[in-house]
Order: C-alpha cells, then sequence, then structure tokens
C-alpha cells in the first residue's frame, strides 16, 4: 500500500475517532514520535499529515503539507507521559492575531492515536 494511501486511512480513521468525543474542533498534525526531551518538554514528532475539523461532525479541510515537513518539534507540558515511536496526534492551538504560523507562539495538546 502507497505511503499517500496509508496516510488518508490513518487520516479517516483519526477523524472517525474523533467525532466519537466532544469539542474537537481545531487544527490537528498526525504524526510519529521521534524524540523526546523530558527536560525541556520538546517533543520531535514525523509529521503524516494534517487536518482541520469546524465542528465534531464536519471535516473542512483534509490535506497535506505543500512543503511538508518531515519532523516537527513542539513543545509539551506533560512529556514523561509519552513514548518514542508513539502515534499522536497534536491540536493546533493560536492564542494571537496574526495569520502566520508562529512555531514559538503555538500551542499544542497532544493525544495518542490507536
Amino acid at each position: 500500500m502507497s505511503k499517500s494511501k496509508m496516510t488518508f486511512i490513518i487520516v479517516i480513521l483519526a477523524i472517525t475517532l474523533m467525532g466519537c468525543s466532544q469539542n474537537k474542533e481545531g487544527t490537528f498534525l498526525l504524526g510519529n514520535i521521534t524524540e523526546i526531551n523530558d527536560k525541556s518538554g520538546n517533543m520531535e514528532i514525523e509529521i503524516e499529515g494534517s487536518f482541520t475539523v469546524d465542528d465534531a461532525e464536519s471535516l473542512t479541510e483534509l490535506y497535506e503539507f505543500e512543503k511538508q515537513p518531515k519532523s516537527l518539534t513542539i513543545r509539551v507540558s506533560n512529556p514523561k507521559e509519552y513514548e518514542e515511536g508513539q502515534k499522536v496526534q497534536a491540536k493546533v492551538i493560536k492564542k494571537y492575531e496574526e495569520d502566520v504560523w508562529d512555531l514559538d507562539k503555538l500551542e499544542f495538546e497532544v493525544e495518542e492515536v490507536t
């Protein structure tokens, strides 16, 4: 099975699972944890794709990055709850007005994807 088909299946599965819970609006990144720094809270995620959900029942956009980075380092408050190799989805939280996504200003809520 090709990588793009596998990514699509994983994204659809995640969306289906998200529909079972409430308050899941936002933009999400899917990937595997490749490195965790327990002291700094930095977690490197190998990115498989991303999607945006407008409400718990409607998918508004499904896409892969135009210039998809192979990985992304994000800061989490509870790095000891995760393990390298674990598949996760990270909800992107933007609490500022500018239209540009600044990794230094963004916050992330990370959940394990089963």
